[in-house]
């Protein structure tokens, strides 16, 4: 069996608890954070690994002789000659070994992410404290040199971020999005408050309609999706993006956003706008939809992928603390407060009460005071959700049907590359 990688591997931010992971480490059940690797072993083998939560994505199609051709992105390998219906995503959080045309295949972590007795907001919090206080550090050390932009809407989780970062990066910039209109909108307003009050420089993002859908060719391509909320969330970063590779100037940088703990906590509602509800979610209890919602992390790039096309490697440190947050109780999940309780707990006074008490801030509606911010702007000029499916399916050369079959139920059709004529795992 040969394999072939098409286009670059993403870059590495997996963090074992001890140390960043390079591609020649032996995989530690304990990794977390984003990796996805393709190595050739010392045996002649080959070796792929991807992170629990999915968060780097690796995709394969395997030829009529058992040869097999990997790239980050499925475009990749559409333009090469393969079928979107052929294009399968190796698993999440499994190792594979292949070597003399025999595969061996295992979980990365075999107890599991959030594996433990349940942990009260207290203990939770402390214990995320010092992992992303940790991890940051080691982050700071391996890549100071870079640029640092902390994505910012104004929301706690990206301004808990915030507040880290500045202390562990100490030139970080802090990068604000918001339509182009006649008022900047309350996430803007906020953003800047906090980033003078941190003495952080604020870099803002600030577009317009039309630049916004210029980019939507790119967001569906670089973040391998068509549904509407994480399309909407990857146009808001592509604005970031283009800003901070404008501000970068080719110079190396690093991004850091706040994403995952509104999966963690189960923190999403629907949305509105003109009569029609968007963003719904299964009628499922708070413990199964946060498993739901963790779950489907593994589909959508709509962070790592969407910057990765204007070459900006992300982290999303809350990532490494996947652990903590999964072990509380859904009692909690059932807490109207309960992100503000837990973000008292990491982070206390260091936040002000600006950012706490203010309504949660949802980088689509882009302050969502008027207008229905990126939501109402697409659904305006008719890039609702089928449209969004047709147009996914035309840039893959599919048609829509495959679509149901290539992401389904919120994950990627996905399996292990097999031995020549077996069939696939």
């Amino acid at each position: 069996m040969r394999l072939r990688a098409i286009g670059p591997m993403e870059p590495s931010f997996a963090w074992d608890g001890a140390r960043l992971y390079d591609e020649g480490d032996d995989p530690s059940p304990h990794l977390r954070g984003a990796a996805a690797s393709v190595l050739k072993t010392d045996h002649g083998g080959w070796r792929l690994l991807r992170d629990p939560l999915g968060i780097n994505k690796l995709f394969w199609v395997q030829d009529d002789e058992g040869d097999v051709v990997l790239s980050t992105r499925p475009w990749r390998l559409i333009e090469a000659g393969f079928a979107l219906e052929h294009v399968r995503a190796f698993p999440r959080g499994r190792v594979a070994e292949l070597l003399s045309g025999e595969v061996v295949d295992r979980p990365l972590d075999p107890d599991g992410l959030g594996a433990g007795d349940a942990l009260d907001p207290d203990d939770a919090g402390a214990r995320i404290r010092t992992t992303l206080d940790r991890y940051l550090n080691a982050l700071a050390t391996r890549h100071g040199a870079a640029r640092t932009y902390v994505c910012l809407s104004g929301g706690l989780d990206s301004s808990a971020i915030a507040v880290l970062a500045r202390e562990h990066f100490p030139d970080a910039v802090g990068v604000s999005f918001d339509l182009d209109r006649a008022a900047a909108s309350d996430d803007r307003l906020t953003a800047r408050r906090l980033a003078h009050d941190l003495g952080m420089p604020l870099l803002e993002a600030t577009a317009s309609a039309e630049g916004l859908l210029d980019w939507l060719d790119t967001v569906l391509r670089d973040g391998i999706d068509w549904r509407d909320f994480n399309v909407h969330a990857g146009l808001v970063n592509a604005a970031l993006a283009d800003a901070i590779a404008t501000d970068a100037d080719g110079r190396p940088a690093l991004v850091l956003t706040g994403d995952l703990p509104n999966e963690f906590l189960v923190d999403y509602h629907a949305e509105t706008y003109r009569g029609t509800t968007y963003y719904e979610l299964p009628r499922l209890g708070m413990g199964p939809l946060r498993s739901a919602l963790v779950a489907g992390l593994d589909s959508s790039h709509r962070e790592i992928g969407v910057f990765g096309a204007w070459g900006l490697p992300v982290v999303q440190p809350y990532a490494v603390a996947v652990d903590s947050y999964l072990r509380l109780s859904e009692a909690l999940l059932e807490l109207d407060d309960r992100k503000e309780r837990l973000c008292r707990v990491v982070l206390g006074d260091r936040l002000p009460d600006y950012v706490y008490s203010r309504p949660k801030a949802r980088a689509q509606l882009g302050g969502g005071e008027s207008g229905g911010g990126v939501l109402g702007m697409c659904l305006d000029r008719g890039v609702d959700a089928p449209e969004l499916r047709r147009r996914f399916a035309r840039l893959h050369g599919a048609e829509e049907a495959v679509l149901g079959r290539f992401l389904r139920a919120g994950r990627y059709r996905a399996g292990v590359p097999a031995a020549a004529g077996a069939p696939v795992a």
